[in-house]
């Protein structure tokens, strides 16, 4: 019991030794409908823009450039921490982000290429030469790089030789050449119909399972609370970001037009990550307090040890003198003399 009130102790004194590890703080972000204020928070990418209440990642139909054979990106202007190595053991963050899009085809034409939700370890560049199937993620020189250290969602509008349709989603790692597709047709949605038509996608990932999830789900509009996420996920995979990622990664979007061209459109994105503790000073602070609270807890046990030692010696020899004098009492019991009484006799 005392050695258990004693650890008791040390977790009350140093509650960041034992709980930092389990729980992290979690940080939300809302973005939409968007405007040029978003331009503080947000890094807009040629051929990108922000316009109409919404992020164009491609160009949109009131620009003075071409529609057709372009690619951009946009992203969160702040990267995210999405491991700990130092003080975790290693812990991957869990995120879940969600996004409302309309990907519209102009005059009702054959549409092309696709857009993509994106993890890059820059939020600086566009790659040259992105545009047609490379979805603004990569080019023929740089498709399949283990450098590129890129994860994405793609929804894909055309069918290339290495994609099971022009209608569906995948996880791009590295490359547009997808790890896992998912053709949405049989689900019954259809990324660009051709009537106007919003869907809401979820992706969420769990860092203690390394797994990533994505949900579709049809928006009846974009001014109307968003609908609830469906029960089970059009695209799962197992997913160690550790083994792709930058530690420190930015999210964000990116799309392209080719010869056929749509409107890229996401006109509300929400992030909810977690987040590790700030290190300035902290990291050097915890570990100092975990030490001195592991060097406190050894010596309060041992000294819990050595005094529960010492109790149970001292009340063996009251038990063991009481019992001889008890014997000592009682008719027959032979008598003890000391040496110098024996001497003397």
């Amino acid at each position: 019991m005392c050695a258990f009130s004693a650890v008791t102790a040390i977790l009350l004194l140093f509650p960041a030794a034992t709980s930092q590890a389990q729980i992290l703080k979690k940080e939300t972000y809302f973005f939409g409908p968007f405007n040029q204020s978003d331009f503080t928070t947000l890094t807009v990418l040629p051929s990108a823009a922000i316009n109409l209440g919404a992020l164009q990642v491609t160009p949109d139909s009131t620009g003075n450039v071409s529609l057709a054979n372009q690619s951009g990106r946009i992203f969160f202007s702040t990267p995210f921490t999405l491991w700990d190595d130092e003080n975790l053991n290693g812990k991957l963050v869990s995120f879940n982000t969600s996004f409302l899009i309309n990907v519209f085809r102009p005059q009702n034409n054959p549409p092309g290429e696709g857009i993509a939700f994106l993890i890059a370890p820059s939020s600086s560049t566009v790659p040259n030469n992105s545009h047609g199937q490379f979805l603004g993620l990569t080019n023929a020189a740089t498709d399949g790089n283990a450098t590129n250290k890129f994860i994405a969602v793609e929804l894909d509008t055309v069918k290339q030789d290495f994609d099971p349709d022009d209608n569906h989603i995948g996880l791009d790692i590295n490359s547009v050449r997808s790890n896992v597709s998912v053709s949405l047709t049989p689900l019954g949605f259809e990324i660009a119909p051709n009537v106007t038509r919003f869907h809401v996608l979820w992706v969420d990932y769990d860092g203690d399972r390394k797994e990533i999830d994505v949900y579709i789900a049809e928006q009846p509009d974009k001014d109307v609370p968003i609908v609830a996420k469906p029960a089970k996920p059009v695209l799962s995979s197992p997913l160690d970001l550790k083994q792709v990622l930058n530690k420190v990664s930015y999210f964000g979007f990116s799309a392209s037009t080719g010869d056929n061209v749509e409107l890229n459109c996401v006109l509300r994105w929400n992030i909810t990550i977690e987040v590790f503790p700030k290190k300035n000073g902290n990291g050097k602070a915890y570990k100092i307090g975990l030490s001195v609270g592991l060097t406190l807890l050894v010596l309060i046990v041992a000294g819990v040890v050595g005094f529960r030692v010492y109790w149970i010696r001292k009340k063996k020899r009251e038990n063991e003198s009481q019992i001889l004098g008890t014997l000592k009492s009682l008719p027959g019991t032979p008598r003890e003399f000391r040496y110098q009484e024996l001497k003397k006799a």
